[in-house]
């Protein structure tokens, strides 16, 4: 088994598109992507005892969960209020943007999307919630949730 093929979970970033690219929630601390299938029961009598199930529809979210900046959480906030779908990828990060963050500067200045040849995913989602969390004596912190409008689909880049 080739384990350098394991990517660690701070190599996979969300990005939304804004203007001609896309652009990672900055601050981000971690991301959850899941894809559900919703299944129709199918058994009959020439099943036997198993029960048997198809496919109805597929859908997906994302979760990102994100250290407080003002600027980024306003700017989510803005994109959920306009209630219109923004284009989302879930990648990894070009290496050029990756060596930018080894000085202290904003990510959303230093992340920006092309996989360079790995499969990435794309669709357009929709912001259903967005919770900012301050608690006393700890880091303000914010998360929000992208559901799925249409499909998510796998694309390779050259």
């Amino acid at each position: 088994m080739d384990t350098s093929k394991i990517l660690r979970g701070g190599d996979l970033m969300l990005f939304v598109k804004d203007g001609t690219g896309y652009t990672s929630i900055a601050f981000a601390t971690n991301h959850t992507v899941t894809v559900n299938a919703e299944a129709a029961e199918i058994s009959c009598k020439d099943a036997g005892i198993w029960g048997a199930s198809i496919v109805n529809k597929l859908s997906w979210e994302i979760q990102s969960e994100n250290l407080y900046c003002t600027q980024e959480y306003s700017k989510l906030f803005d994109l959920m209020t306009a209630r219109e779908a923004v284009e989302v990828t879930f990648g990894v990060p070009t290496e050029n943007a990756a060596k930018k963050l080894t000085g202290i500067e904003s990510p959303t200045e230093a992340w920006h999307y092309n996989a360079d040849g790995e499969d990435t995913y794309k669709g357009k989602a929709v912001i259903t919630s967005l919770t900012l969390n301050a608690q006393d004596g700890d880091n303000a912190t914010f998360s929000c949730t992208l559901t799925g409008v249409g499909s998510y689909n796998k694309v390779k880049t050259a």
